[in-house]
């Protein structure tokens, strides 16, 4: 026949004990088995991220897909949430399409600004021929005009006849005549072009450049106008395929999602979307007492037991101690890094945390088949005393599955009644 024996640990879990009886049993007394071991501290712990990212969609709109799950481990830069990006396309080929019609407009203008640049120098340089020509014209009416005035004193002087006289005041007139019609052509060329130079000595070509800027102003500045357009359209252009791109919720890091906050088809706002443990790194966190601070540096070895017994124990080492003290618990708050690969281990589970000492401590056990009693009644050992046998009730807690630790109630010397099994 089997009987089960409950008791509770420091946690508040019931553990169960099962024997198994025979039909003989003889009883007999025997002192406790004493072992010696580090003393042990323990404090409750809960688990909690090393590091907790909120992420938040830089993009208010609809959700329009979630690509994970809470519990998902991601790479750094992979895509986890997208918004309904329609509107943001639809302006952005709205922008391709204006950014189209804005590059045919700058070169309409560019050629419309060049072609005048032409229109000016082909006048330019009918302006510099016509210039050369009335250059000509003059010296030849001077030299004209010279010969004139000597045939006139020759012909006063009757070596030169009238009729010849005539014909040089007549070439003359001529010589006069081309000149002005010379004058009044590049005149009529100068009319609506701005040729004022700081210096005449320079060479045409360099006032060909200056009277290019000149009397090209309008046309030039059409062209800088459209080009300006052109770039603020290619800037909205880039501006919109950023916010096409923030659309899309990346991992800044690598690590485990926590929680999801939003769903498909919901609007998101300002709240995060979901929460990322960074490298899926997990630490527990406990309250020591001031008097324990002395155990606890940076790198001090932790051992961490979650509170379901179907969990292994995980190690760990201390990150951080508490900068100050609470001033009503008088207690000091440490963090231990736990190590990785811990799948079974989720943020928001209980522990015992365990710090071994240095100092030596004795512990007393007994078969767990020795306990006797209930919860209601308490639980009690039977203990020879001289010639008799008296219950004595004690405290304790699990060693392991068939051993118990007696906290309290027993000595190392008091003898304790054992099952044999004949």
């Amino acid at each position: 026949m089997a009987s089960f024996l409950y008791f509770p640990n420091q946690l508040g879990k019931t553990y169960e004990i099962s024997a198994m009886e025979s039909p003989k049993q003889s009883l007999v007394f025997r002192k406790p088995r004493i072992l010696e071991e580090n003393k042990v501290l323990e404090y409750p712990s809960v688990v909690e991220p090393t590091k907790e990212i909120q992420l938040h969609n830089k993009q208010n709109g609809r959700v329009k897909k979630i690509f994970i799950e809470e519990g998902d481990f991601v790479k750094e830069g992979q895509i986890l949430l997208e918004i309904d990006d329609e509107l943001i396309r639809l302006e952005g080929e709205r922008l391709v399409l204006s950014a189209g019609i804005a590059k045919s407009q700058v070169a309409i203008a560019f050629e419309k600004w060049k072609q005048a640049e032409k229109q000016v120098e082909t006048k330019l340089r009918e302006i510099d021929k016509k210039t050369e020509w009335i250059e000509l014209a003059e010296k030849e009416w001077t030299l004209v005009r010279d010969t004139k005035e000597k045939k006139l004193i020759l012909w006063k002087q009757g070596f030169v006849s009238l009729s010849e006289l005539e014909k040089i005041k007549q070439e003359e007139e001529s010589k006069q005549t081309q000149y002005k019609n010379l004058l009044r052509d590049r005149e009529n060329l100068l009319s609506g072009i701005h040729l004022g130079l700081e210096s005449e000595e320079i060479r045409f070509e360099e006032k060909l450049k200056t009277w290019k800027e000149k009397n090209t102003s309008i046309e030039r500045a059409e062209y800088e106008l459209s080009l300006a357009h052109l770039k603020i359209i290619q800037n909205q252009i880039k501006s919109n395929e950023q916010l096409l791109a923030e659309t899309r919720l990346r991992a800044p890091k690598p690590g485990k999602i926590l929680k999801i906050l939003a769903k498909e088809g919901e609007l998101t706002n300002q709240i995060p979307v979901m929460t990322l443990i960074e490298k899926g790194e997990l630490s527990v966190g406990f309250q020591i007492a001031e008097s324990d601070l002395i155990y606890f540096s940076p790198g001090k070895s932790v051992l961490f037991l979650p509170s379901q017994t179907n969990l292994p124990s995980i190690k760990g080492k201390v990150d951080r101690v508490g900068g100050f003290l609470d001033s009503r618990s008088h207690s000091i708050g440490i963090k231990v890094r736990l190590e990785p690969n811990h799948k079974m281990i989720l943020p928001g589970m209980f522990g015992l945390s365990q710090v071994k000492l240095n100092e030596v401590t004795e512990k007393i056990l007994i078969p767990a088949s020795s306990l006797h009693g209930d919860e209601t009644n308490g639980f009690f050992v039977n203990v020879k005393n001289g010639g008799k046998v008296e219950k004595r009730f004690i405290q304790y807690q699990p060693y392991f599955s068939n051993e118990l630790e007696i906290l309290s109630g027993l000595s190392s010397e008091d003898e304790v009644e054992f099952s044999l099994v004949l």
